[in-house]
This record gives C-alpha cells, sequence and structure tokens, in this order.
C-alpha cells in the first residue's frame, strides 16, 4: 500500500512540475511563473554558493559546518535551489536514434549508455534533454548528461549537511541563464515556475466549485421554490381546484359547490377566484380579470346570481396585469340544478 501511495505521489508531483514548467515557456504570461534560481555549484575541494541576487560564496570542505550555514543564511536562502555538479566531474553527449525511437527516448538511451560512456552502466546517473530534440535525416539527436552516481550522492550529502534541500540538480554546462533544464535525480525536466501555475489553476478551480456548490444550494433552497411561486399556471381550473377545497370545509350544504360551478362558467375568460366563502346563498369571491367591470357584468346577467356588487375598488395587479377585484353576491341554484 505505501509502495502505491508513493508512485501516486511521484505521479502527481511530476504532473505539477510539467505544467509549471508549461506555464513558464508561454510568451505573455511566463514571466509571472519564472523562478529565481539559487545555486549551489559543487566541486572537488569546495562548492559555491550564489543567491538570488547573484552574490556568491566559496565553502571549503575542510570549513566547519557551522560557520558555513551562518553564512549561508546571512546570503539568504529566498528562492528554489539548484545543485549544479560542475562540468569536470561529468560530461555531455549527444545521442542519436531512428525517428522511430522517439516514443522511447529513456529506454533508447539507456541501451545506448555503454557507447555513450566509459563509465560502467551500474554506477550511471543520466538525463536526456527531450527539450533540445533535433532531427535530420531520419533520425534524432538530443544532449546527454552523465555523472557518476557516487558523485550524485556525495553532492546530495554535501547539501544536506548545509541545511540545502535543492529543488533540482543539474550538470555545469554552456546555454544560458542559470535555470536548471533537467533534474539528474530522476531523468526529468527540472521545475521551472517559481509562482507554481498548477498551484494557481487548483485555487482558481476550487473558487469555482465552491462558488457553484453555493449557487445549486441557493437555487434548491431560495430560487427554485421562488420561481415557482412566481410563475405558478394561474389557469381558472387550478384555482377553482384550491377554492373547492376551501369551500368543502366550510360549506355548510351542497349549494357551495353549486355555487363555485356556476361562478366557472359565468365568469368570463380570463377572470379566476383566488378566494371564495360562501354563507347561507351568499356569496363572497376575489379574483383577478382582465376586465373587473365586464366579470361584475357577466355574473350580474346570470340567473344564478343577484345583487352583484363589488366590495371595494378595484385595483391592478403589476404581476399578472389583471385587475385585482372583490364582490359579493346571492346564489340561486339554476332551474336545470332544481330538476336534476
Amino acid at each position: 500500500m505505501t509502495t502505491f501511495l508513493e508512485a501516486i505521489g511521484r505521479g502527481f508531483t511530476t504532473w505539477r512540475d510539467d505544467v509549471d514548467s508549461a506555464a513558464a515557456e508561454l510568451p505573455v504570461i511566463g514571466s509571472l511563473f519564472a523562478r529565481d534560481w539559487r545555486i549551489l555549484r559543487f566541486e572537488t575541494g569546495k562548492v559555491t554558493y550564489t543567491n538570488t541576487a547573484g552574490d556568491s560564496i566559496d565553502i571549503a570542505t575542510t570549513e566547519e559546518t557551522a560557520i558555513a550555514r551562518a553564512e549561508i543564511a546571512r546570503m539568504g536562502k529566498k528562492g528554489p535551489l539548484v545543485l549544479r555538479i560542475a562540468e569536470p566531474l561529468g560530461f555531455c553527449r549527444t545521442a542519436s536514434f531512428p525517428v522511430a525511437a522517439r516514443k522511447h527516448l529513456d529506454e533508447a538511451v539507456e541501451l545506448a549508455l555503454p557507447r555513450l560512456s566509459p563509465l560502467p552502466a551500474s554506477d550511471i546517473v543520466f538525463a536526456a534533454d527531450l527539450t533540445q530534440i533535433e532531427e535530420s535525416s531520419g533520425r534524432i539527436s538530443l544532449p546527454v548528461s552523465i555523472i557518476r552516481r557516487t558523485t550524485l550522492e556525495a553532492a546530495l550529502d554535501r547539501a544536506a549537511s548545509l541545511g540545502l534541500e535543492p529543488a533540482a540538480v543539474d550538470l555545469e554546462n554552456e546555454r544560458d541563464g542559470i535555470a536548471p533544464g533537467l533534474d539528474l535525480r530522476d531523468g526529468r525536466s527540472a521545475p521551472s515556475a517559481g509562482r507554481s501555475a498548477f498551484a494557481f489553476a487548483g485555487i482558481v478551480c476550487g473558487i469555482f466549485l465552491i462558488a457553484t456548490v453555493g449557487l445549486l444550494i441557493d437555487r434548491t433552497l431560495r430560487l427554485d421554490p421562488a420561481h415557482a411561486d412566481a410563475h405558478r399556471p394561474a389557469s381558472l381550473e387550478a384555482r377553482l381546484e384550491a377554492a373547492i377545497t376551501h369551500a368543502e370545509d366550510k360549506a355548510q350544504s351542497g349549494s357551495a359547490v353549486a355555487a363555485l360551478a356556476d361562478l366557472s362558467r359565468r365568469l368570463p375568460d380570463g377572470a379566476y377566484v383566488t378566494s371564495f366563502a360562501y354563507d347561507e346563498g351568499s356569496v363572497r369571491i376575489s379574483g383577478l380579470a382582465w376586465d373587473a367591470a365586464a366579470a361584475l357584468r357577466a355574473l350580474d346577467s346570470a340567473e344564478e346570481f343577484t345583487r352583484a356588487a363589488f366590495d371595494g375598488a378595484t385595483v391592478r395587479d403589476d404581476e399578472t396585469g389583471r385587475e385585482r377585484f372583490e364582490l359579493t353576491a346571492r346564489h340561486h341554484l339554476s332551474h336545470a340544478d332544481d330538476g336534476s
């Protein structure tokens, strides 16, 4: 299980470094992610520490560790550190392969080590610079940095003794700049992003995720119910169903249901009841209509209703555009109902 988790961790670190390296090479915003590197140059008999301002100090192997650490702390330890192996302790070779080997360059370089270096393969640490691939006449070539494994271990031990933890280990060469191109510890491209583009993207995605979840919760708990209330169908059937339920509780006889049925039949199109009260033949209703006066006339001219009159002024409803009205009337069973 531990090995599996370590593999996942290494894969995640590699992915993060690849994203940061790619971001640092972007044409416009790449400078935002560029690193100011410190350098610890390792050579026989001494190391040279250089801070981000370019100030350097030589530290001999015989110098006391406590004094060396104090000098490094005085110069500053801000910025990532590259452990740079001096050129005499390693060498760079150009490896050439058929174009077909492009997808398996690490394996191809490993097989080519006997002709690239006189050192025994078991004591070799190498890193191929995949960013410097050149193609010509059906073949590809790229530089390969090679050092002894014992040299790498000695350099890492020296850095650790000085309280330094390198972000990359590379071989000194003539390329421009001080940023490492490779990391000899794992043979991959060295991380080049200072402000981590991966972390920045993760923070932005996290903010968007939190905002999205918050909006969904707000919509579920607040907006959806409010939207449903605001856009509930204002059909006569839906309103009458609620009115009938209310009437069944209030009605003292079956005439309340008959009054509702007559209302639904006599009210003009576009008019509907929002509340209904029935008391021994007296009907009090509230409702909405495009023309409240027309609704009143329709009831007044119906044989089932008499003494229809508004019980207050009509008011235009801003939400629906209809007139809100209240009226009272007397309800009588029609002759058709009497005969049934």
